[in-house]
């Protein structure tokens, strides 16, 4: 059991930046309700913000998979392996990529139907996909532009399919309306290099923009910024693609809802990111682009990097394709000088680090130093300067440990929050703050979270109040009747009530499907949370009588803990058992 004031949790708060020639500062300013001599601040340096790419490679290298899309996926991702090579690891190599490449576009005929599209098995005009078809001349235009020779025959046929395809109602009759357009857009960045789009064309489809997806707006743009007079287009299309997004902790991302059927064009959240990353690249290159995109692209490519967790791929070849594809124009516009520099950090006039850097793939290099008395309530100024080519990125961490009087709830891209319920004449009753309680009395809490964009590897932990004692239904000595009481039924007044749409625990793959219950905390787990409410519940026995600390709830991304939630500490005080009469 720990007293009020003995355990102490760490707020965060960061900082994000990249320098070229100028140096790169960041004005930290200390909060003056922390503890002195707990916690620190930290400068992680880096030479890119693309890491560990090596392990989609793998995936795609050792892929197997017969059909078209396969097949061009798998040759377009031999391409990306050498326009990313001063990434990769010494221990790989992709030793035959170029000629899996061209062996590829050589295979193409045998999936063209006559009409010109493409299909994934039998080339016939029935099994022709529109999306399929926009793709591959999509994929031939990355090819072209790395040096590969792409079949004139084919090509031409196919862009006269698409061409058709854009003027004709030709697609299936499951696209629905959404699904038209935003094929029909990627048509358009595929033909749009070719001179075979013009400012007409796109005004035509203007009306179309709002029923595309993300990723069909992201490709209306990549056709707009090949044409000249189209401004306008291209500053509409953008605001609807800002109307989607979401920033926290340092990265940038962008939402919507698909229904099934989207699955028919392979749409994924993540392919759709990657596309509008390719898309703000492109638009950052203008006058107008640049002070609009701003740093975006940086804070997308940190999201796309880290949205594999802690595998080494993302998980399908579309995915891979277009986010690697996304990674090869960003290393393009924003770190096409081989890194060769020093660079220093300091905080005020105080040297805390310095570190060489030579290469792209050198690793992360973290320089940090204590908060002592005197920064407590102060400003000060942490400058990352820099010597020599390239570019250098940093990240601006603070670790404090806040007064409890001073303790508020944060939010960096998760809301979670917590609530105590005790069993009381047969029905729960929510308890105030303070909370006290009776020893014996069974407490049932409740735990929510909200995320306004997909999240990964996210885990929930909530320290368990000396004093209280987790009722384990896996355990063989816990009451079933006590632990089944954890299961969630919200008591008035709860915070339950502000949202309709609340997903339970293990209600599917893509909830909290894990837990452990120990005795100092409760502890949930899931590697993909789509955006959405989430409701998490288990129940504790008062054991012992005292006045402990009710340490605040936290969630984070395992791997990314900058996106993280936190809740209000607070205390209970149980109480000696009431008195039964006659005993």
């Amino acid at each position: 059991s720990l007293s009020v004031g003995k355990r102490r949790s760490l707020d965060t708060a960061a900082n994000y930046g990249s320098t070229t020639d100028a140096d790169g500062t960041e004005s930290l300013a200390f909060p003056s309700a922390i503890y002195p001599d707990v916690g620190d601040v930290s400068v992680v340096l880096s030479p890119s913000v693309i890491g560990n790419v090596d392990g989609a490679f793998r995936h795609m290298k050792a892929y197997t998979y017969s059909g078209w899309e396969s097949k061009l996926s798998k040759a377009v991702m031999a391409d990306h392996y050498q326009n990313l090579i001063a990434y990769m690891p010494k221990d790989f190599a992709w030793e035959d990529s170029e000629a899996f490449t061209k062996s590829t576009l050589a295979e193409a005929s045998n999936y063209q139907a006559p009409n010109g599209g493409m299909t994934y098995f039998r080339a016939n005009d029935a099994y022709v996909s529109p999306y399929l078809s926009a793709y591959t001349a999509l994929s031939f235009n990355w090819l072209r532009a790395s040096g590969h020779d792409i079949p004139a025959p084919i090509e031409t046929k196919l862009h006269a399919y698409l061409d058709s395809m854009l003027k004709k109602d030709v697609v299936p009759t499951f696209y629905s309306r959404g699904m038209s357009s935003t094929v029909r857009a990627v048509a358009l960045a595929a033909l749009a290099p070719h001179g075979k789009v013009s400012a007409a064309d796109l005004q035509r489809y203007r009306k179309d923009v709002q029923y595309m997806d993300l990723m069909g707006k992201a490709h209306y743009l990549q056709a707009a910024l090949e044409i000249e007079g189209t401004q306008d287009n291209i500053t509409e299309v953008t605001d609807m693609i800002f109307g989607s997004s979401v920033q926290s902790g340092g990265k940038f991302s962008f939402n919507e809802t698909y229904d099934d059927s989207y699955s028919r064009i392979l749409a994924t959240p993540l392919r759709a990111n990657c596309s509008i990353l390719s898309s703000f690249t492109a638009y950052a290159k203008t006058k107008t682009g640049k002070s609009a995109v701003g740093d975006i692209p940086f804070k997308l490519t940190r999201m796309i990097t880290q949205a594999r967790g802690n595998r080494g791929h993302w998980p399908n070849t579309q995915e891979n394709v277009f986010c690697m594809n996304a990674l090869v124009d960003y290393a393009k516009a924003y770190e096409a000088v081989e890194p060769n520099l020093t660079a220093k950090v300091s905080i005020d006039n105080d040297i805390i680090g310095s570190s060489k850097f030579t290469a792209v793939s050198d690793a992360p290099v973290t320089h940090s130093r204590p908060i002592t008395a005197d920064d407590v309530g102060a400003s000060r100024k942490v400058t990352v300067s820099k010597t020599g080519e390239g570019r250098i990125y940093y990240s601006t961490r603070m670790s404090y440990a806040s007064l409890d009087i001073a303790a508020k709830r944060q939010n960096a891209g998760m809301d979670i929050r917590k609530e105590y319920n005790v069993e009381r004449n047969n029905k729960w009753v929510l308890l105030d703050t303070p909370a006290q309680i009776k020893q014996g009395e069974l407490v049932r809490v409740d735990i929510f979270l909200s995320l306004p964009t997909a999240r990964h590897f996210v885990v929930v932990d909530d320290p368990i109040p000396g004093g209280l004692e987790p009722v384990n239904r896996d355990l063989a000595t816990s009451s079933k009747v006590d632990a089944d009481k954890g299961d969630f039924k919200a008591a008035g007044g709860s915070w339950y009530f502000k949202f309709s749409d609340w997903r339970s625990y293990n209600v599917s793959r893509y909830s909290f499907y894990h837990k452990e219950l120990r005795h100092d905390a409760a502890r949930f787990y899931s590697d993909y949370l789509p955006a959405g409410n989430y409701v998490l519940s288990y129940s504790a026995q008062a054991i012992a009588q005292g006045e402990f600390t009710k340490m605040p709830v936290l969630s984070q991304e395992m791997y990314d803990p900058d996106i993280y939630g936190k809740g209000l500490p607070g205390t209970l005080a149980v109480a000696a058992p009431k008195k039964i009469k006659g005993k």
